[in-house]
């Protein structure tokens, strides 16, 4: 598994509205879905909010769940650094996404603890842009600044728990964030 992948919403409704196109002007590295990215407080010139690769703690925007066709990138699965396109972001603060732990394994009794992101630059790999970024269970904390709250924990290939996290946004520009159990 590579990098963020979206579940379920835990708000009322789905998460379908909650997906909204940002302007990349020049990534500061490979993005790939499933990357985190922050504002980077610029605009466009037809009037998008601006992003890149998020930092490894503090506040973010959300998950890449796509990118813009490109009919010169066709067959391009990710944006390469230093390139200029559109990106779908799920912005949603109640959505709840899969991802593979750094440093780990968590423990159960971490659950409501808060996390920072391992934030890789993605790779590409056989045509395909791959998602590097995990979190990490070093430092896990109530800290409200950390991005990540952990909600829930998954069996990896091997059965073992405590490799796969279940986490929700927790410092996000639509929402405050939370100190963790």
């Amino acid at each position: 598994m590579a990098g963020f992948h979206a579940l379920r919403s835990t708000g009322l409704g789905n998460s379908c509205g909650q997906v909204e196109t940002y302007n990349v002007a020049s990534s500061s590295g490979r993005l790939a879905i499933g990357d985190v990215v922050d504002s980077d407080g610029t605009g466009s010139a037809t009037g998008l909010a601006g992003c890149d690769i998020a930092g490894v703690t503090g506040q973010m925007l959300g998950v890449i769940m796509g990118f813009k066709v490109d009919p010169s990138r066709l067959t391009e699965t990710g944006l390469p650094a230093s390139t200029q396109s559109e990106v779908f972001v799920n912005t949603d603060p109640n959505q709840v996404y899969r991802v593979d732990v750094s440093n780990g394994p968590l423990a159960s009794a971490d659950i409501g603890l808060n996390l920072d992101s391992v934030v890789t630059v993605s790779t590409l790999s056989g045509g395909i842009s791959i998602s590097n970024m995990t979190v990490n269970a070093t430092g896990k904390n109530s800290t409200n600044t950390f991005p990540w709250n952990l909600v829930g924990l998954e069996e990896d290939s091997s059965g073992v728990y405590g490799n796969v996290a279940l986490v929700r946004p927790n410092t996000t520009l639509v929402s405050a964030p939370v100190t963790g159990a």
